[in-house]
């Protein structure tokens, strides 16, 4: 097929031109521009990749030019319609400020591949960007000129939508402005509808005040069963090198708990929870693709139950007040794929090992406080999208005055993935959660609405639960209206939660289902249809159970 009936059956024409320049540009001077605004301006942003770098070398940032893309492409014929112009008009593009201030470089600084390839996830990872490129677009000798290329998305919807699983609905009807005039700053509000409550919330959230690495963000929520704020000030660790993080986080709600046997309420319970956390955190930045952090802090919880059922009677209030100490080990290794967990966007995999271990003690109860968790990634021999990640995490307390473990929850996981063709992948992922200990408010279930699809939510309680899912997903050419991407899945659901006192079968359900993903508004949400039927028969169930979510991923 030549260059020109490629462009008139599966792509732009300013794809395909973008292509060839590429090729013919590979082989020339890196101390001319690789590509002008203009081009950039209408390329398929997955497309564009600039000058290689030299892995281990380190150059200085001669300047910076920002390029921001339109929501659609106007120089496209297939995007070149009123409605698309309209929304263009009326969009409020990111500021170039506001992307200057995501980025992890500046004019001048030292950088290296490293630094370039983390500033384009830093971008990505925004939820009004649907994509980003951070490109060397001129090498000279050490010198380097960087061109950031970013594309938005439609910030402000109104948010109505069902969700459906095990049988029950839930809703939520408000908006969302995830992007007020191209700052970044979030707010939204809804009327909302879950399994368990339903109320009004709202929140605002700023993750770079005047334009800094500190972040604020408020939540309130009134609830049938009582209110509920959250509210946070701080620097994070934003970047492996970051040096230096801080964190104010205070939590007060109001809420009825509930507790489940076979999909049915058994005991209802009022919950009073506070907890306020302030802490501090220390790094020496990135070293030999490693960074290395040290946190102290402090940490006051408190639960008060009310109206609890005789059935309960060993549930008691709760306090705790415990300084901390945390260490966190990441590495620096990321793969860009396709055809993940997203359809036919650009996705950025952690794949990197990491280990995150916290301990406190809290002298009033004397308890011990601790929270572990390791993950790890691999590409497979083969294909270079072929990946299995996995990981570990063990938290709960210690009791050293009756020497045993409280609400103690752990919990192993791993995922895998495997290409089959540019449309074709398999998916498996798996988890098992043991418990110890726990406090009669506490349980674990599976059901509907914890990934066994064919079956009522809240199906099954005990002490501990596996769930194995495998999924052949097909992702599909389909572009609606040049807005909405579609694709398939059939799936397998096994899982099972089950302690002493509840000898519960092993369930399993298998179904098919369609995933729909928007690239012209809030890059995170995919919304999803299935149709699930249960295999392992149970009193409760139905021929076939129809869920409608929406996800951040498929």
């Amino acid at each position: 097929m030549s260059d020109s009936q490629q462009c008139r059956s599966t792509e732009t024409c300013a794809g395909v031109a973008l292509t060839l320049y590429v090729s013919l540009a590979a082989a020339g001077d890196p101390c001319t521009e690789r590509f002008d605004d203009s081009e950039l301006r209408t390329a398929e942003v997955a497309e564009i990749e600039g000058w290689p770098l030299e892995p281990d070398a380190e150059y200085a940032v001669a300047s910076i030019r920002i390029v921001r893309q339109q929501i659609f492409n106007t120089e496209d014929a297939a995007e070149n319609r009123p409605l698309f112009r309209l929304a263009n008009r009326w969009h409020v593009n990111t500021k170039e400020s506001t992307i200057r201030t995501l980025l992890l470089l500046g004019d001048g600084d030292k950088v290296d591949v490293s630094r370039v390839a983390e500033s384009e996830r830093a971008l990505r990872a925004k939820r009004f960007l649907y994509d980003a490129r951070v490109i060397a677009n001129r090498v000279c000798g050490n010198d380097v000129d960087i061109v950031v290329v970013t594309r938005d998305v439609w910030s402000l919807h109104p948010t109505a939508s069902v969700t459906r699983s095990g049988g029950e609905n839930e809703y939520d009807l408000g908006f969302s402005e995830r992007n007020i005039v191209g700052t970044g700053v979030e707010v939204d509000a809804e009327l909302f509808k879950t399994l368990d409550r339903s109320g009004a919330s709202a929140g605002f959230s700023n993750p770079n005040l005047g334009n800094s690495r500190v972040g604020l963000g408020l939540r309130v929520e009134s609830a049938d069963g009582g209110d509920g704020v959250l509210a946070f000030i701080g620097q994070p660790f934003y970047a492996l090198d970051a040096r230096r993080a801080w964190n104010i986080t205070a939590t007060a709600s109001e809420s009825r708990r509930r507790l489940y046997d076979a999909g049915v309420e058994i005991a209802t319970f009022g919950l009073d929870y506070r907890r306020t956390v302030l802490s501090r955190g220390w790094s020496k930045g990135l070293v030999d693709g490693v960074a290395n952090r040290l946190s102290l802090g402090a940490t006051f919880e408190e639960w008060v139950f009310s109206d609890v059922p005789r059935s309960l009677p060993d549930l008691e209030n709760r306090e705790f007040a415990y300084p901390f100490v945390s260490f966190q080990r990441i590495g620096d290794d990321f793969s860009r794929v396709r055809n993940l967990n997203r359809v036919q966007a650009t996705e950025d995999v952690f794949l990197g090992r990491q280990y995150d271990l916290l301990l406190g003690y809290s002298p009033r109860r004397g308890h011990v406080v601790y929270n572990a968790a390791f993950r790890d990634g691999r590409r497979l021999p083969g294909e270079d999208s072929d990946i299995l990640l996995y990981g570990a995490q063990v938290s709960g307390f210690w009791n050293r005055d009756n020497g045993r473990a409280e609400n103690l929850i752990a919990q192993v996981w791993a995922r895998y993935r495997r290409t089959q063709t540019s449309r074709w992948g398999l998916f498996v992922d798996a988890e098992a959660t043991v418990t110890d200990q726990l406090t009669p408010d506490r349980q674990i279930l599976t059901g509907g609405d914890s990934g066994m699809r064919g079956y009522p939510n809240r199906f099954q309680a005990g002490a501990h639960r596996f769930r194995i899912t495998a999924e052949e997903r097909y992702y599909s050419g389909i572009y609606l209206w040049r807005v909405v991407r579609i694709a398939g899945a059939a799936f397998v659901d096994i899982g099972r939660a089950w302690d002493s006192a509840r000898d519960n079968p092993v369930l399993a359900n298998v179904g098919f289902g369609l995933r729909f993903e928007s690239t012209r508004t809030d890059r995170g949400r995919v919304h999803h249809i299935d149709f699930a039927f249960p295999v392992v028969d149970r009193p409760g169930t139905r021929g076939v159970e129809i869920t409608l979510t929406g996800k951040r991923s498929l």
